[in-house]
């Protein structure tokens, strides 16, 4: 009875989430609460399954990304962009995607592009050019750029807290990767817009009209909060020497900066994304549910009857399962099954650093095949379709997203596809076994 429930719940919820009718941590909260009211786990059990160092290190690096974001920095460095694009579109594109990249890799990709698309929204309208293709390549861009580090995209924080993965190993490990993947993006994207960008080139003057000053609202607030961020960033890469969990570096610089601003308490608290982490909570409940009534254990299983225990072999099942799946059901879910499994896979002797690394490549990039895949997409096309014009400005569809997306995600999924089998054949063997 209790696996039938269990199971019931997670499926229905998972439905539920996809199809965006209601608000996805209603939906996680009240299946999470059905799970304990109906006894497949107590109170106690549930509040061991939740990972509150994964919920710690989003409160903490959302506190600090709303201090830093009312200084204006990022709207002053897609300015400068601007400027260094010397009027050339394509290059405009290329200098903004990568921005775009790089702030997710060390912010969350969410709200880099609810930094950065209206930024880009201002810009364009100045400049007489549409939005379109920006937006659109800076949406891909962060998903792409999430996939960085373990702070970029919360499958990342879920796998690197599960697993024990520092914040080094999974930089060192993604870096090269994501290298080769923004390559392809770009070429990707010069492909995809090029006939809509190459004919423009904006005159010198409307560049001029972009003017830098007063951009920057605070001064002494971004010097602090840079210090602060650069202290944050510093702890990532040495808490596994200190063994402290990344979790108490992000509330504890986040909790120092609110100190020594000053900014209002209350306010930073209401700008904390709290349906993300109720979100967490119901799902990390749900999922405990599943693996007490030993639903995982079952799943285990079958992959290793069905896919065998071969590590390229799983490493390839695990990339296509969640990047494919990524694209149509939040990977968040997605993630913590897998990651679960994963852990099942290391007790019985297996090198896991293949099957996370697949995991991570394919539920960040998965996000990118429709405009639902992933939660940066849906924010991004929501202050999109909320400031253009409608009259003269292209719409972005399911199928007008999937155009341009599907594409991008299946190459950058092959790509991640033939680095893990070189790096299974001539790394893993030599290094891991």
């Amino acid at each position: 009875m209790q696996t039938t429930i269990a199971l019931t719940v997670f499926v229905v919820s998972l439905a539920l989430i996809a199809s965006e009718k209601i608000n996805r941590s209603i939906v996680s909260m009240i299946g999470a609460s059905l799970i304990i009211l109906t006894g497949v786990v107590n109170f106690h059990e549930a509040l061991e399954f939740i990972d509150f160092n994964v919920l710690g290190l989003l409160i903490g690096m959302m506190i600090i990304v709303q201090i830093l974001g009312k200084t204006g920095i990022f709207e002053y460095t897609a300015i400068k962009s601007v400027k260094l694009a010397k009027g050339r579109p394509v290059r405009l594109l290329f200098i903004l995607a990568l921005i775009t990249a790089i702030f997710s890799a060390f912010l969350d990709n969410v709200t880099t592009i609810i930094l950065i698309v209206p930024t880009t929204l201002f810009i364009a309208k100045i400049l007489d050019i549409s939005p379109f293709p920006f937006v659109l390549t800076e949406i891909f861009f962060s998903n792409i750029g999430g996939a960085t580090t373990i702070i970029g995209d919360p499958p990342n924080i879920i796998i690197a807290s599960a697993l024990g993965i520092n914040f080094n190993e999974f930089l060192i490990t993604m870096l090269p990767i994501i290298i080769l993947i923004v390559s392809a993006g770009l070429t990707l994207s010069f492909l995809f817009f090029k006939n809509q960008l190459r004919s423009k080139i904006i005159h010198f003057k409307k560049i001029e009209q972009i003017k830098t000053e007063g951009v920057i609202k605070d001064k002494i607030l971004l010097q602090k909060s840079l210090f602060i961020l650069t202290l944050v960033l510093l702890g990532f890469f040495t808490h596994n020497i200190f063994n402290i969990e990344a979790s108490v570096i992000a509330l504890f610089g986040a909790f120092l900066l609110l100190l020594i601003t000053g900014e209002e308490v209350e306010k930073a608290y209401e700008k904390i994304e709290w349906q993300t982490i109720f979100f967490f909570i119901g799902l990390f409940i749900i999922i405990g549910g599943l693996e007490k009534v030993g639903i995982l254990e079952i799943f285990a299983n079958l992959i290793k009857t069905k896919v065998g225990t071969d590590e390229l072999k799983l490493s390839t099942f695990m990339l296509g399962f969640s990047g494919l799946s990524s694209g149509f059901i939040d990977n968040i879910p997605i993630t913590i099954v897998l990651v679960d499994l994963v852990k099942e896979m290391g007790q019985i002797g297996l090198n896991i650093k293949p099957l996370w690394v697949a995991i991570a490549l394919g539920a960040d990039l998965g996000g990118n095949m429709t405009m639902i895949g992933a939660s940066a997409n849906v924010v991004g096309i929501d202050i999109y379709k909320r400031s253009i014009d409608n009259k003269k400005d292209k719409t972005i569809s399911f199928m007008n997203f999937m155009r341009y997306g599907f594409p991008l995600t299946i190459t950058t999924l092959i790509i991640s596809l033939i680095v893990v089998v070189i790096k299974h054949l001539f790394f893993y063997h030599l290094f891991y076994k």
